[in-house]
């Protein structure tokens, strides 16, 4: 059994100009949990769950009623004012703090009489006027809830366009919640500013045990005018603060769902800053390469253990370095391979995986990798310090071809988080790995294919190597049955 679909990995999908459909749908259901559209109610035929949005306090209530009394087995949340700090020509719904409170009892009503978790209004970053003044988001919030102490909201919610992981951690799982830096909430100086929504927080936690947790409900990086500025935010750039940004969002426990800005733009994969899932804004569009990442990469499933014998898809960590050291995630180049994406290690990057383990023994593990280099590699377990170090050695050149290389562990029974490090100069790419038992009954049964029909497992045509078993020893392929 792999990872567990994440529960909490949305999109945003523009249904004004392509309609969401199955088949679309069916491209991101393996990651993707669910979409919105900024209004009541979908437009396509999609299966994918649905979030809908009382876009500003002109909402289409009947409408919105309609749909809510069709799928009350489907939907869980209703997200409020899209961006009311914002003013229209940007995208916002330009709603004073006064404006949105005297909206409100619509918008709590309609979550009330369908059992809904309420989503606060959605605040982004701006220096645009609303009303008579700029309204920073933590400003509009403490003013909002100064109007509506008892507005009945479960999540806060903000949209982030900064461009780097670090900004979105800090506003998805930091500045609510600490009181450590100056910028954030809980520090005297910010208490004393915003004292109508620290109390909300406080008083919510006094009710539930815990503070509001958090939806970023749209988030890529498009700062074009702050570094690293907007020559330098490329598709690489794009798609390795992702990975980066859905990381924090997925370890964060005070993360309870964010969304991919976008889906679908007119201007497909290849406009800037080549955010869109899909390579076109077509209904047959195949995903893009950053869409394909989206879609597949871990779900950071911290309940998943892999036991001896399973095949880790090297994109299923469950941590991972980050900045200068992150790993960079792409789709796969091994020729033939069903494994979806691979894992660049670069120099000082690491990864993490869980397993477990029947009994304290030696086990092999066994890396499929691409390297043009021989380096340094470390393995660690649980920690890295030298009481955690199970292994430094030298991951040899496999110039530039896909191999297996496989190296042996002294494990202790149970579970166990296994840290790769690359120490080497040189980056490695791996796109799985398998842990199995050296001695026993646990012992792999290598066989060789010899149909014809390249190598098999259990009667079915096997297409990659260390995919479901198959191996390679000595440049023969084998099957583990």
């Amino acid at each position: 059994m792999a990872q567990q679909r994440s529960a909490k990995r949305g999109v945003c999908w523009d249904e004004k100009t392509q309609p969401l459909t199955d088949a679309l749908a069916g491209k991101m259901a393996s990651g993707v949990s669910w979409f919105y559209n900024w209004g009541v109610a979908p437009v396509g035929d999609a299966s994918l769950q649905f979030l809908p949005m009382c876009w500003n306090g002109s909402f289409d209530e009947t409408q919105l009623r309609q749909y809510l009394t069709q799928h009350q087995d489907e939907d869980r949340y209703l997200l409020a004012f899209n961006e009311p700090n914002l003013s229209w020509t940007v995208g916002g719904s330009q709603m004073t703090p006064q404006q949105a409170a005297d909206a409100w009892p619509r918008v709590e009503q309609v979550a009330r009489d369908f059992g809904l978790e309420l989503v606060a209004p959605a605040l982004n970053f701006t220096g645009d006027v609303v009303g008579d003044r700029i309204w920073e988001p933590f400003a509009w919030y403490d003013e909002f809830f100064r109007l509506v102490p008892d507005a009945g909201v479960d999540y806060l919610c903000f949209h982030s366009y900064m461009n780097y992981f670090s900004a979105v951690n800090w506003v998805a799982s930091e500045y609510f919640y600490t009181d450590r830096e100056e910028s954030d909430l809980f520090y005297p100086a910010n208490r004393t500013k915003y004292p109508h929504l620290v109390k909300y927080l406080e008083d919510y936690k006094t009710a539930t045990g815990h503070f509001p947790r958090m939806f970023l409900t749209e988030f890529c990086s498009y700062q074009a005018n702050e570094y690293p500025y907007r020559s330098a935010i490329t598709l690489d750039f794009q798609i390795d603060q992702m990975t980066q940004k859905v990381q924090k969002l997925e370890q964060s426990d005070l993360v309870a769902g964010y969304a991919w800005f976008m889906g679908n733009i007119s201007g497909g994969a290849a406009a800037w800053p080549y955010m869109s899932i899909f390579q076109a804004n077509t209904p047959a569009s195949d995903l893009s390469v950053l869409g394909q990442v989206y879609v597949h990469m871990s779900s950071f499933d911290r309940s998943k253990y892999y036991a001896p014998g399973e095949v880790i898809m090297a994109k299923d960590y469950i941590d991972a370095s980050t900045d200068e050291q992150a790993p960079h995630i792409r789709p796969n180049t091994e020729p033939g391979s069903d494994i979806p994406l691979q894992v660049e290690w670069p120099t000082s990057g690491f990864t993490a995986y869980q397993v477990e383990v029947p009994a304290a023994d030696t086990y092999q593990l066994t890396l499929h990798v691409n390297s043009t280099a021989a380096g340094g590699f470390r393995v660690y377990r649980n920690t890295v310090n030298s009481a955690g170090r199970l292994l430094s050695t030298t991951l040899p050149s496999t110039s530039g071809l896909w191999q297996d290389v496989a190296l042996q562990l002294q494990l202790p029974a149970g579970q166990s988080t296994l840290l790769l490090y690359n120490m080497g100069s040189s980056p490695v790419l791996v796109n799985c790995l398998q842990l199995s038992s050296t001695t026993g009954a646990l012992a792999p049964a290598l066989q060789p294919a010899s149909d014809g029909r390249g190598y098999r497992l259990g009667g079915v045509a096997a297409s990659a190597s260390c995919l479901r078993g198959v191996v390679i020893r000595g440049g023969k392929k084998y099957v583990i049955r």
